[in-house]
């Protein structure tokens, strides 16, 4: 399969005076176009941060890291800015829904200022929100603000926004962090779904249910993939994890 994702000796310092912190400390990964990947680790081991770089909205300290043929690593803002339009969608744990927008308007936002205003750019928007919100379950949500939605509905429509570009990659960071476990469950079936349709994902979770949907799942210890799974079930994920205290 063709690589979509590579990173080599990636390492992030962050400094506080005199005291350096070592995020990342040399990692190395390769994610195949297509292919669904989480993440793991205990707070502090560096998932959050690892999302960050691949997604441009951080800099490396050393080493590089490649998405899509772009090298992040050698990219200015500007160009980090427009690759991040254009080749990512972001899923997080507390939505980032604007409440003074209406559902459609959320999930429509980032098409427009990607593509402009002409009209046949903005109509193909349209015609592109209304398709994932149904698909997602939510169309007849399109009218309402976010405040007037359940906490698995915002999720969705999140998912929606970011979907909406046709990413390249979509980085998802704690998706069921705020929800119940029902509102979870459809969440985590509605990325499958995705996954089924050919996007390539990368979920950062602390839950074993949410990991075990990958195919693989990598488990960062101290800034360092330290091991790694493949198709295994939510308990086995639980224990690869324990170990790892």
């Amino acid at each position: 399969m063709t690589s979509l994702v590579k990173t080599e000796q990636l390492q992030k310092l962050y400094r506080t005076g005199n005291v350096v912190c070592e995020a990342l400390q040399g990692v190395s990964l390769d994610i195949a176009a297509g292919e669904f990947v989480t993440i793991m680790g205990h707070s502090g081991s560096g998932k959050s941060t690892l999302l960050h770089l691949l997604g441009g909205l951080d800099r490396p300290s050393a080493g590089t890291v490649v998405v899509d043929g772009y090298a992040l690593h050698t990219m200015n803002e500007t160009d980090l800015a427009r690759f991040r339009r254009r080749k990512i969608g972001f899923v997080f744990q507390f939505f980032n829904l604007i409440d003074n927008l209406t559902v459609r308007n959320n999930v429509e936002l980032p098409g427009l200022l990607t593509g402009g205003l002409g009209r046949r750019h903005t109509a193909a928007v349209h015609d592109r929100s209304r398709e994932l919100l149904s698909r997602l379950g939510i169309a007849d949500q399109a009218a309402k603000h976010p405040w007037e939605l359940s906490g698995g509905q915002q999720q969705r429509v999140a998912i929606a926004r970011a979907l909406i570009n046709e990413p390249a990659l979509l980085l998802v960071d704690e998706p069921t962090g705020n929800l119940d476990s029902a509102s979870s469950q459809t969440v985590l079936d509605i990325l499958d779904a995705c996954h089924e349709r050919g996007q390539t994902i990368l979920l950062v979770t602390h839950d074993p249910r949410a990991a075990a949907r990958g195919e693989r799942v990598l488990f960062l210890h101290d800034g360092n993939i330290v091991t790694e799974i493949f198709e295994e079930d939510a308990a086995a994920v639980a224990q690869r994890l324990a170990e790892l205290e």
